[in-house]
């Protein structure tokens, strides 16, 4: 599969410091990749560079093996930055319109994919209000907006889900999932981990600049997440399986929990949707209770990473 993302050895300096070491990796098309690391580990950063606002001080960086740089970023890349890019005294409609034209596309056609944006955001409503009187959740939507008004081959967003609520944070996501199952390619950096982990299949880790980990997410999660514990609750006593794998370890009726209730242990090459499957083949399964912090959120509150993470 020819790459769609190249990245050769890049570095970046903001003057005597050095936000960015030797990274180098390859995107594919249809990958959905959480780009992750604790504050100033500089995933911004990589994220201004891959998009062409940023040029690296050393290494290159090739988009479907041309050469990114300022003069050629908007074509078939929608960005979000973290930081609000948009103009503060045209309508909301103006600002998304603002995506097409830099994007090369005309009038007519614009005009189209504009309204379209704004309903896919929600805000096809707000179309005709000045920026500066929307909220700041409004905000953010109108600036995804005009990321991905164009429909590009690439999406690169910055922390999207910044003042959203976690319904439109899941339609945002739930949207690209459907771009990626057609062919495009997202990267994205976020704090929200439930959503990182639901739909992204591979992680980009920085730390202090440097590429720590880069492949497939649930690799990641198996060799940098702690054992998995839960609490099962069956309609009735608990029946055994005798066919159950070898992948998971059950106890019945721990301390203080009555007879319907058994506690299993996931090995790390086994899904909880595994072990359920097996489970409910004579139980009837009520409920599920996580003994512990399982995922992303795990490997990020562990102590050693960033203490401020959600």
């Amino acid at each position: 599969m020819d790459s769609i993302i190249t990245v050769n050895n890049i570095s970046f300096f903001y003057k005597n410091l050095q936000a960015l070491k030797d990274i180098s990796f390859l995107v594919n098309p249809g990958d959905f990749i959480a780009l992750m690391g604790v504050n100033g580990a500089g995933k911004s950063t990589l994220l201004n560079i891959l998009h062409g606002t940023l040029s690296p001080c050393q290494g290159e960086v090739y988009f479907n093996d041309k050469y990114i740089n300022r003069k050629n970023p908007y074509a078939s890349i929608g960005f979000s930055a973290q930081r609000l890019v948009a103009d503060w005294f045209l309508t909301a409609r103006d600002n998304v319109f603002m995506g097409c034209i830099l994007a090369g596309i005309p009038h007519r056609k614009a005009k189209t994919m504009t309204e379209d944006a704004l309903n896919q955001v929600g805000l096809i409503d707000k179309a005709d209000c000045q920026l500066d009187t929307l909220s700041g959740g409004q905000q953010q939507r109108i600036q995804i907006a005009r990321s991905i008004v164009h429909k590009p081959q690439l999406y690169i967003l910055d922390e999207p889900t910044t003042g959203l609520d976690a319904q439109y944070a899941e339609n945002l996501f739930s949207f690209l999932e459907k771009e990626r199952r057609r062919g495009k390619t997202i990267i994205v950096s976020s704090h929200d981990l439930y959503l990182l982990e639901k739909y992204c299949t591979k992680l980009i880790y920085l730390e202090k600049g440097k590429m720590n980990y880069f492949g497939a997410l649930d690799e990641f999660l198996k060799k940098n997440t702690p054992v998995m514990r839960y609490y099962i609750y069956l309609k009735e006593d608990y029946r055994p399986n005798d066919n159950i794998s070898a992948s998971y370890f059950i106890r019945t009726h721990e301390s203080g929990k009555s007879s319907n209730c058994i506690e299993i242990e996931l090995k790390k090459d086994c899904s909880l949707s595994e072990a359920l499957a097996e489970i409910a083949q004579k139980n009837d399964i009520q409920n599920i209770k996580n003994l512990a912090e399982n995922g992303l959120r795990s490997f990020f509150t562990s102590g050693t990473e960033e203490q401020s993470r959600p």
